[in-house]
């Protein structure tokens, strides 16, 4: 048995969760039929088709939820009433041991005109009120083994708050520091300003490899890109951004995203990196 459940949008911290029905049909396929393939989540990490990202010991998390803390029963959830319908934030199926989560988006979450079927009959109803169910859940979560799993950061930042600092994009004055550094030199009255969202996850990224970094360490950073990048370094050493792309180039020598083929030489840029012995490089 399925039991469907949501998480209302409300102030009030308790009594937010309601059951909205139960069934014997599967809602969605069982978590071991779909995840088969996992890689830890690494911020910028791009995953392969079939593949979803992974944070163990999720319920001691910052963003984790208290549903995932402690033992709730659907017993536990009054019923969904009519009038809360439209106040649903996020759905849940509590399946074995197992949750899966989707967010509700305004999309999702639609009051239409339709046509619907019941048997061998039809019914005009001009205020069908709707949540549509996608094929896969945004995220699984695995009580046995404590463990998140999703395809997509953006898809799950509103189920759980803050989870999506685990790749934020750098704030303003974040982004203006950052292209103050001595290695830059900006051109083409390029400034913070320019600087996109992608480019913004970058540098937050980036700032936090840097801190890392001894001055030995970054000085061997430095070269590393001048090596990959001569079109970009000047004279005094500091490499010209004039361009988002130009941007882009900075950053990622500074997360050592340029490498060179044993056979045949031929440099490249990983668009995407995981650790060796977290599952590979990609």
């Amino acid at each position: 048995m399925n039991t469907i459940c949501v998480k209302l949008r409300q102030r009030e911290r308790l009594n937010k969760y309601r059951k909205m029905l139960s069934t014997e049909e599967n809602i969605f396929p069982n978590k071991n039929e779909i995840v088969t393939s996992t890689s830890p989540y690494l911020p910028g990490a791009i995953l392969e088709e079939g593949e979803w990202f992974s944070i163990t010991e999720f319920s001691q998390q910052d963003y984790s939820l208290d549903l995932l803390s402690e033992e709730h029963e659907t017993v536990d959830f009054d019923s969904l009433s009519r009038e809360d319908f439209k106040k649903v934030d996020f759905i849940f199926v509590m399946d074995g041991g197992d949750f899966c989560f989707q967010n509700i988006s305004k999309a999702k979450l639609a009051t239409k005109k339709c046509i619907a079927s019941f048997g061998e009959s039809f019914k005009y109803r001009s205020d069908c009120e709707e949540i549509i169910i996608k094929d896969l859940p945004d995220a699984i979560y695995c009580v046995e083994c404590d463990t998140l799993y999703f395809h997509k950061l953006e898809a799950i930042t509103n189920i759980f708050k803050g989870i999506d600092q685990l790749y934020r994009e750098a704030t303003e004055e974040e982004t203006a520091q950052f292209l103050e550094n001595d290695f830059v030199c900006l051109t083409n009255e390029y400034s913070d300003g320019n600087v996109k969202k992608a480019n913004r996850k970058r540098i937050a990224l980036a700032t936090e490899t840097l801190s890392q970094l001894s001055v030995e360490e970054r000085s061997n950073i430095f070269s590393y890109i001048g090596e990959y990048c001569p079109e970009l370094q000047t004279n005094e050493g500091a490499f010209e951004v004039g361009t988002e792309d130009e941007l882009k180039m900075l950053l990622f020598g500074i997360e050592q995203r340029f490498y060179t083929t044993p056979v045949g030489a031929e440099r490249r840029i990983a668009n995407s990196v995981i650790p060796f012995e977290q599952g590979g490089t990609r």
